[in-house]
């Protein structure tokens, strides 16, 4: 009776760590997918080389055709140079927009076709068709096929990785992400913006909402005065941002 008694429980703790390191893998796997600085199912750039004070200005989800254009000439106004990963779909709505930014001397890298809710539900097929589509919009437009291409959203899936292995993509992170697009007031994007950025260092950014104007005229003055100098991507990785 004893023995039936042990092996009870020894059964019951068995499954219950069982359970447990189960929850505890399903949490990394989560977490890893998250958040792209970890790597997790797919090796991307976060920095590049730190012993200058360059870093790079990113800008996702366009390109607006309200939004863009003014950014754009704050960028002409502090001689910036900057590295936008636009929607497929947004390119070929908006192509003017998207070959200015080209002609301004500023990078076009992948975001995906659709940059769908569900997108990371994707299997392999379906991402080689959102970064292929991607890449003929934009080659389209400025006569120029990417290399760069950022998930959306930053999460990363095995599928993802399988697509990316196939296209042969580099895939951009960022290390200083201020979350412009949830409604926090420009002040206290630029501050967070100013308060973790190092050299090397990726920083993203969107031309898609009101607010990008008013934080882009306090940060480029300021990061300027902090002897910053503000380069695209290719430059900061000195990898190529077009086939």
């Amino acid at each position: 009776m004893l023995v039936i008694i042990l092996l009870s429980l020894f059964l019951n703790v068995f499954w219950v760590a069982a359970l447990l390191i189960m929850a505890i893998g399903l949490i990394g796997i989560a977490l890893g997918a998250f958040n792209i600085q970890w790597n997790f199912f797919v090796k991307a750039i976060h920095n590049g080389q730190t012993h200058s004070r360059q870093i790079a200005l990113t800008f996702d989800d366009g390109p607006h055709p309200v939004y863009t254009p003014r950014v754009l000439d704050l960028l002409d106004k502090y001689a910036v140079k900057a590295t936008f990963f636009c929607i497929g779909r947004q390119v070929t709505q908006h192509p003017e927009v998207a070959l200015e930014l080209h002609k301004r001397g500023h990078l076009i890298g992948n975001h995906s076709y659709t940059h769908a809710p569900t997108i990371d539900f994707h299997t392999k097929v379906k991402w080689l068709g959102e970064i292929h589509r991607t890449d003929a919009a934009i080659a389209a437009c400025i006569g120029r096929k990417p290399c760069f291409f950022r998930p959306p959203y930053g999460v990363t899936t095995p599928h993802l990785a399988g697509a990316i292995r196939v296209s042969g993509h580099s895939v951009i992170g960022w290390r200083v992400r201020p979350y412009d697009t949830a409604r926090r007031t420009p002040d206290r994007i630029v501050r967070t913006i100013l308060n973790k950025t190092k050299p090397g260092d990726i920083i993203l950014l969107h031309d898609t909402h009101d607010r990008i104007v008013p934080v882009l005229e306090q940060l480029l003055p300021a990061l300027k005065r902090r002897n910053f100098t503000m380069v695209t991507v290719e430059t900061l990785t000195q990898r190529h941002a077009y086939a």
